[in-house]
């Protein structure tokens, strides 16, 4: 081989040296950095082995388990028995997702909150809103107004059942009571020291043994002129002495089942569940029971609560009994004509008609405001102002929409929204992501909020709520592990091709070491040879 070539040959495989040096160097790097991802796999792989989710489990039985999630919470279901527990941020503001900010913001809500409860409008208005936004079906929105707003609802009240209602007349009213029947026979009945005969406009209409023809409705004693009126053999038997109300006629009367029957029917109307309205049918409760009852002493002859009081001294029992039937029509409350003699009967009449008349009166003087009402009930019929169709008008109770759960819906989305009107808001568009939502809880940047026994909402831990549950995360786990076998798969894969290369290159290097240094030695070989030959 001449000079020449040997040195090109030499420097040909100087350089592929280098490169398959520099190569394998740039292999080495590769390794190294392989290391290093399947380091960052398997420390990612130990970190999902300890994972753990949020479960929300209302029946705590595992049936109904599911991710958490902030519709589950903020939706009117089963599943949350249709309590919101509202999602809230440090400052106790409730988080709003984008379709319920939205829904505030078009009622008006500032997002500090309002100073006291809002109106049934502004409720209203809200649930326009919602159902503007997505949040709920308008033809839901259009059934969800129609109910009566529950102002109560978590702030004071645990019942989030919502009513619905309407409003009609005095006489309308009465109508609706023509299913309400009561059977007198039992009052009526001789019993003991007294004789008392149910009548309407004066006419006896049970027979001697006490036994009543057909059963009186409500609707029949409103419209009618219905009262009780009779005679007692002495005073002990009017009004008891001693103690003893065994034979009292008032006492009798005041204790029978038609006052609670009668006020429960009316109740269940007109009750819809506001306190306001509650304590209106209280207070028209006490004053009747005020009408009826002995409330004096049996050794006292204080007669003050009777609407009339007569006393005589040995009059007949056909004028005690012709006072009685005169009286008793005029008056509110009990009558009662009494004789000086214990061998003489006393007299005592109650018109029903003017009882429940007043019942529904006193109702509408609270309603209004008893100073400022337009109604007045006085022991005089005469001097009364009854309430009628002119001035008052009922709100009562209609039936339950048993087509869907619109009035459950309406108690849930009233005490949200009594929450964010009281507690203030914030809007997060990424408290819809499940895992977004779990990453602030767990870190406590958010809260759950749940209603308590006394009607209350209270800001805590998410641990704290009883639906909600920590567990391993079993299937997140099988993810990681699925995902770290295929990535150290992948990995070995690119590692054994690493290897694989670096051995070639280790071979090829080893070969063009052996061959540079042949190359060179024949080159050494050669300049020997033409300097020998020069100096001869």
């Amino acid at each position: 081989m001449g000079l020449s070539a040997s040195q090109a040959r030499l420097l040909t495989i100087t350089a592929r040296k280098s490169d398959c040096e520099y190569e394998s160097m740039r292999l080495s790097h590769q390794k190294l950095a392989l290391s290093r991802d399947m380091n960052n796999v398997s420390e990612e792989y130990q970190n999902a082995i300890n994972q753990t989710k949020l479960v929300y489990d209302f029946y705590g039985n595992g049936s109904q388990e599911q991710q958490l999630s902030y519709n589950l919470l903020m939706s009117p279901s089963a599943l949350n028995d249709y309590i919101p527990s509202p999602i809230t941020d440090t400052s106790g503001r409730i988080v709003l997702n984008g379709g319920l900010a939205r829904a505030a913001k078009a009622a008006g809500i500032p997002q500090e909150g309002l100073d006291g409860l809002p109106s049934s409008d502004q409720r209203n208005l809200f649930i326009q809103g919602m159902a503007e936004n997505g949040v709920i079906s308008q033809k839901l929105a259009d059934q969800l107004v129609l109910t009566k707003y529950n102002q109560m609802a978590g702030v004071g009240s645990a019942d989030l059942v919502n009513v619905n209602t309407a409003e009609c007349s005095y006489s309308q009213f009465v109508n609706m009571l023509s299913g309400v029947t009561f059977d007198f026979s039992d009052l009526v009945a001789n019993a003991g020291g007294s004789d008392l005969q149910l009548a309407i406009d004066g006419t006896r209409i049970d027979d001697s043994d006490g036994r009543v023809t057909g059963n009186l409705t409500l609707a029949d004693i409103f419209n009618g002129n219905v009262s009780i009126r009779g005679s007692a053999w002495d005073n002990e038997d009017l009004r008891g002495k001693d103690g003893l109300y065994d034979w009292s006629v008032v006492d009798k009367v005041a204790t029978c089942s038609f006052w609670p029957e009668m006020m429960n029917a009316i109740d269940s109307l007109l009750d819809t569940g506001d306190p306001y309205t509650q304590a209106a049918l209280e207070y028209a409760k006490s004053k009747v029971n005020e009408s009826i009852e002995c409330l004096s002493t049996p050794e006292s002859s204080d007669w003050s609560n009777a609407a009339f009081h007569n006393t005589h001294k040995k009059k007949s029992s056909g004028k005690i009994n012709g006072w009685i039937d005169e009286k008793t029509d005029k008056y509110i409350g009990f009558v009662s004509e009494q004789n000086s003699g214990d061998d003489y009967n006393d007299g005592y009449g109650l018109n029903l008609t003017n009882m429940c008349k007043a019942y529904l009166t006193y109702f509408a003087q609270y309603m209004e405001g008893i100073s400022n009402s337009h109604y007045e009930v006085t022991k005089e019929l005469g001097t009364s102002s009854l309430v009628d169709d002119n001035l008052f008008t009922f709100t009562y109770v209609t039936g339950i929409d048993t087509s869907g759960d619109n009035l459950l819906i309406a108690g849930f989305y009233d005490a949200l929204f009594n929450q964010i009107c009281t507690k203030g808001w914030t809007e997060n568009e990424k408290v819809d992501d499940p895992e977004y939502l779990q990453e602030m809880l767990q870190n406590g940047a958010m809260y759950v909020s749940t209603m308590t026994d006394d009607g209350f909402y209270y800001q805590g831990n998410y641990a704290t709520n009883t639906y909600i549950k920590e567990v391993t995360d079993e299937e997140g786990i099988a993810q990681a592990e699925a995902k770290y076998n295929r990535e150290k798969e992948k990995l070995t894969y690119k590692e054994n091709v690493l290897d694989m290369k670096m051995k070639n290159l280790d071979t090829e290097i080893s070969a063009l070491t052996t061959e540079y240094d042949t190359v060179k030695s024949v080159i050494q070989k050669n300049i020997e040879k033409s300097f020998k030959r020069y100096n001869a």
